[in-house]
C-alpha cells in the first residue's frame, strides 16, 4: 500500500474521526454553560423585579393600612362587581337592540333618544 499523503485510506484518520463524532460535539458544553449562565441573569433580573413589586405593594399597602388579606379581599368584591356591571350592560344593549327592532330604528337612534352614549 501507497502511504503517500494523495492516497490515503480512510481507515488511516478514521479512529480520531468516529472517536469525535461519538462524544458530545466540541462546543457543546461551553453552549449549555452559556445557557445556564443566561438562565442565571434572567432568574436575576426576575428577583430584582419581583423584589421591587413587592416593595411597591408594601408601600401601598402602609399608606391604605391595610393588610394583604384586605386588599384581595377588596380586589375580589371589585372584581364581582365588574362582572355584575357587565352583565347588566350586556342586558341592557340586548333590550335597547330588541326595542331599536320593534321601532324600526338603529341602536344608535335609540341611545341618543334614551341620553346614552354609544361608549357607555
Amino acid at each position: 500500500m501507497d502511504a503517500s499523503p494523495s492516497k490515503r485510506t480512510p481507515s488511516s484518520d478514521a479512529p480520531s474521526l468516529v472517536a469525535e463524532a461519538s462524544s458530545k460535539p466540541l462546543f457543546a458544553a461551553s453552549l449549555a454553560d452559556e445557557r445556564k449562565q443566561e438562565l442565571r441573569q434572567a432568574i436575576s433580573a426576575l428577583q430584582a423585579e419581583l423584589s421591587t413589586r413587592l416593595s411597591a405593594r408594601d408601600a401601598l399597602l402602609n399608606e391604605s393600612g391595610m393588610t394583604v388579606e384586605q386588599a384581595r379581599k377588596l380586589n375580589d368584591q371589585n372584581i364581582d362587581r365588574l362582572h355584575r356591571y357587565n352583565d347588566i350592560k350586556d342586558a341592557a344593549q340586548t333590550l335597547f337592540g330588541k326595542l331599536a327592532e320593534l321601532k324600526g330604528q338603529t341602536v344608535k337612534d335609540i341611545y341618543g333618544e334614551y341620553g346614552v352614549g354609544l361608549d357607555d
